[in-house]
């Protein structure tokens, strides 16, 4: 669809999942039309850092990538837009920029000043996690292969994991915790707008 636009931008999956789950929680939440929202995604750095982090190191290099925009222009614009907002907050995780954030932490008395509050994914705001290519139900414990391995309790309003689906097929499971009056309407938005991308069935 992007093409059509004139856009010969290939999108990843999870660019296009974000940007498409983004749309539907500011939807579903009815947000007024001059309200800002932003858009959290975990970043791994350790692939966009120069020189590369040791090998020996084993913690995680995480940054957060951010994307904010108007409720009204999410809901009206064509979804290539929306897609261009993702991508480009995506690829502004440079080396540069990681440095740069490298740069302020060092300058704090106390680091963990950093740490996301629970507030800071509440609405209006979203965070969106992808766990796809964790091969998380290849764990066998001796019962057999796992019905469900992800996030065993969302509490924090407004944060989205993206988890393999145990079919093993290559789809994905969306565990999401949005405020109760929301997740009903969220549910909708997102098969309505599956089921009529293209006129094509989506699986659930």
């Amino acid at each position: 669809k992007s093409w059509e636009h004139g856009n010969k931008t290939n999108y990843s999956i999870y660019t296009i999942l974000a940007a498409y789950i983004w749309r539907c929680a500011t939807k579903a939440r009815g947000l007024s039309y001059d309200q800002p929202t932003r858009l959290l995604m975990p970043t791994n750095g350790r692939p966009r850092l120069h020189p590369p982090l040791p090998s020996s190191y084993l913690g995680n290099v995480i940054f957060m990538a951010s994307s904010i925009a108007l409720s009204g222009n999410l809901q009206s614009e064509p979804f290539v837009n929306t897609l261009g907002r993702v991508n480009g907050a995506l690829a502004r995780m440079d080396n540069e920029y990681l440095r740069s954030a490298i740069d302020y932490l060092e300058t704090l008395p106390d680091i963990k000043a950093a740490r996301g509050k629970p507030e800071t994914y509440q609405c209006p705001s979203l965070f969106i996690n992808k766990w796809s290519r964790l091969p998380l139900h290849d764990a066998d414990f001796g019962w057999g292969r796992p019905l469900y391995a992800g996030p065993s309790n969302v509490v924090s309003e407004g944060k989205i994991f993206l988890v393999p689906s145990p079919t093993d097929d290559g789809s994905l499971s969306l565990v999401a915790c949005l405020q109760t009056p929301h997740m009903k309407p969220f549910e909708e938005h997102l098969y309505q707008g599956l089921m009529s991308s293209d006129n094509k069935k989506a699986r659930y």
